[in-house]
């Protein structure tokens, strides 16, 4: 082992005894939701302590909440690399993604077009939005995610296109999609393009300009290791003045009246509504301050190469299939046992102490490899397979 070995060796040890519950089990999931560190979980704690000894409605405690805010948009803006004015604190991506395609006013015969591989988060909210306005949705086949996207997207638009939404990395493949593409196709008719980042930001380098987006929604409690019940939408400012703000309440703007007017915030927080989770913030904003601190190219670098290791490691195990795309460029790795339905392959897993994701898709599971995932991890989970391929080759 090289000097350079036993200083990564360090670095990822000391990343893990700041995240507890990875001692637990070998933690696949990162996916679904990632680990909570300690500095989230005190900063957390502190919050909970401060407001059941004082009263949350006096003026240092809202001027303190609204520092707190702040932070979190800034932190946020930090991961996207764009200004804290250019976010809106949502309560999930989903809660984000509503608020553009129910904010483009739709009407019958528009068209919005996805992929044929989105999360519920995403197609649910546009399938109920066109059945809602009459609005006709289009999905398009993209097979495993990693192929271009340009002439896909163009030959499914027309004048009549509103909106194209997809993801930037797909949950089933773990591909990472050709975004930049489909926003050209997307902009060549005047469509708004919306990114469900739920499975990059935080795993991946995030530049939704660069990547020439309108708008781009993310959790907290996925790859930014936060707690459940919060996420953030990033939009362009042409995109902002284009969608209507439909979900609206006190935090939308000020000088409120009587008969429920208002001016609305100049810039993304107009699409906040009611009272934000300040415990919830606390913790957020300690999460990123503390990713941030071991610098976001390391992070990401890190991240790739745990999902390298993962899948030559599943490669060569008997009995696993490893699923396209080979070369994902995310964290995650999509794998299948032949034989075995996802989901009694996961409950077997979990049995042995490992947790991975199983998929609807046709016999995936799901490999989240993240930052802190190491060797013990990847070796627990493919002894654990073998165990699995044993069991069901010895079934009758």
């Amino acid at each position: 082992m090289t000097s350079g070995d036993d200083g990564q060796q360090h670095w990822l040890a000391s990343v893990r005894a700041a995240l507890p519950s990875l001692s637990m089990e070998a933690y696949l999931n990162t996916g679904g939701a990632g680990p909570l560190p300690t500095s989230a979980v005190e900063a957390m704690r502190q919050m909970i302590a401060l407001q059941a000894g004082r009263g949350r409605m006096s003026a240092a405690a809202v001027d303190a909440g609204r520092q707190r805010q702040s932070a979190v948009r800034s932190a946020v803006g930090r991961v996207l690399g764009r200004p804290a004015g250019e976010i809106a604190i949502a309560q999930s991506s989903t809660h984000a993604m509503n608020a553009v395609i129910w904010g483009l006013d739709l009407a019958p015969g528009d068209e919005l077009v996805t992929t044929g591989m989105e999360h519920p988060g995403l197609i649910v909210p546009l399938a109920a939005a066109a059945r809602r306005s009459g609005a006709v949705l289009r999905v398009v086949d993209v097979g495993d995610g990693s192929g271009g996207l340009e002439e896909v997207v163009r030959s499914a638009c027309s004048p009549r296109t509103r909106l194209v939404a997809l993801s930037h990395v797909s949950w089933l493949t773990g591909a990472v999609l050709d975004i930049r593409g489909a926003a050209t196709a997307a902009h060549e008719v005047g469509a708004v393009v919306l990114v469900d980042g739920a499975q990059a930001a935080g795993a991946i380098a995030v530049d939704p300009v660069a990547l020439g987006v309108d708008t781009y929604a993310l959790p907290a409690q996925k790859w930014l290791l936060g707690p459940e019940g919060l996420g953030a939408l990033w939009m362009s400012d042409d995109a902002r003045d284009r969608l209507s703000v439909v979900f609206s309440g006190y935090e939308t703007g000020t000088d409120h009246g009587w008969d429920g007017t208002l001016t609305m915030h100049a810039d993304a927080r107009r699409f906040e509504a009611s009272t934000h989770p300040e415990i919830l913030l606390a913790g957020w904003a300690a999460s990123i301050e503390w990713i941030e601190g071991m610098g976001w190219d390391a992070v990401h670098a890190a991240t790739i190469t745990a999902a390298g290791a993962c899948r030559r490691a599943l490669g060569e195990t008997d009995g696993v299939q490893v699923d396209p795309p080979m070369t994902s460029g995310s964290g995650l790795v999509a794998f299948s046992v032949p034989g075995v339905a996802p989901e009694t392959a996961a409950a077997d897993l979990a049995g042995q102490g490992v947790v991975v994701r199983p998929l609807p898709a046709p016999g995936q599971l799901r490999a989240s490899c993240a930052f802190f995932t190491n060797a013990d991890d990847i070796n627990q989970l493919t002894e654990a397979l073998r165990s699995v391929v044993a069991c069901y080759r010895a079934s009758p």
